[in-house]
């Protein structure tokens, strides 16, 4: 090659070096931030091809609406329990510039609003009791004002860092494990004694169901008892005039019948008897021999 392409050659790949560092591609979900020599120059919003000297350098910042986890935090409500808030923030970088000075990159920026968000639940959450906070209390929209009082705080207390809060949320909110423990025996010892009451309710109503049965059979039984005296005694009157009815027709065979019963009931196949043979009770017999 002639020295003067060679020379060509390196003229284009210098300018072609030249033209790469003095252009730049905003991406349109990003935001540019123009440095010379590490101070600011400007800041470019619009999406594109654009140009810049060479000695200048780029950083870019998200444009997009962005979501930051905030770890869990620890909240002492205003009736003294102990919360663990686990919460969430989305958020917007408004001022690329304010972002470059105060924490230099969006990283850094990002964990600066998550202590400020931090610090806003305990101070909204702190204000109120733990059943407002866990129920709503008797506010219907409650939680949404504390949503909203936390969004707002949070919003001022960034606005030097050059972002704006747009929403903050929390996911959940639970008691430490020590507390969640000493909750759930309070629980346990309180279901115990529910449970107790139930059982000594039962065991009374049984005692007085078992009272009521014992008094309803003692009065059919002395119901039943009467009755059954009642036509006993007709039985035995209704015997005691047949009885008398018979003995007044025949008083000697009355008496013959009476005495053959006896001797049936009294005398068996090997019964022995030790009386005298001229007792009342062998007198027909005396008679038969007569």
């Amino acid at each position: 090659m002639s020295p003067k392409l060679t020379m060509i050659a390196i003229i284009l790949g210098a300018a072609a070096v030249v033209l790469s560092m003095s252009t730049y591609v905003v991406d349109q979900r990003e935001q540019a931030l123009v440095l010379q020599f590490g101070n600011p120059k400007a800041v470019v919003q619009d999406a594109g091809l654009h140009f810049k000297p060479p000695w200048q350098s780029i950083v870019t910042f998200d444009k997009r609406l962005l979501e930051s986890d905030v770890p869990p935090n620890e909240v002492i409500t205003k009736d003294k329990k102990s919360i663990m808030v686990d919460s969430y923030a989305r958020w917007r970088i408004t001022e690329p510039l304010q972002v470059y000075q105060v924490a230099r990159t969006q990283t850094g920026v990002k964990a600066r609003m998550d202590d400020v968000v931090r610090g806003k639940v305990r101070e909204v959450l702190g204000q109120h009791t733990l059943h407002e906070i866990v129920s709503g209390g008797e506010k219907e929209d409650l939680r949404v004002a504390l949503m909203k009082s936390i969004r707002d705080r949070a919003d001022a207390g960034v606005q030097e860092f050059g972002i704006t809060v747009i929403d903050v949320r929390i996911k959940r909110a639970d008691l430490p494990q020590e507390n969640s423990e000493a909750v759930f025996q309070r629980m346990k010892a309180e279901r115990g004694r529910i449970a107790k009451e139930y059982r000594s309710e039962g065991e009374e109503a049984a005692r007085e169901i078992r009272a009521e049965a014992e008094k309803i059979q003692k009065t059919l039984l002395a119901e039943a008892y009467k009755k059954s005296e009642i036509v006993r005694g007709k039985a035995d009157a209704e015997s005691t005039a047949i009885y008398a009815k018979a003995y007044n027709r025949d008083a000697q065979f009355y008496s013959f019948t009476r005495s053959l019963e006896a001797y049936r009931n009294a005398i068996g196949t090997d019964t022995r008897l030790v009386i005298s043979p001229d007792s009342e009770f062998f007198r027909f017999f005396e008679q038969s021999r007569k």
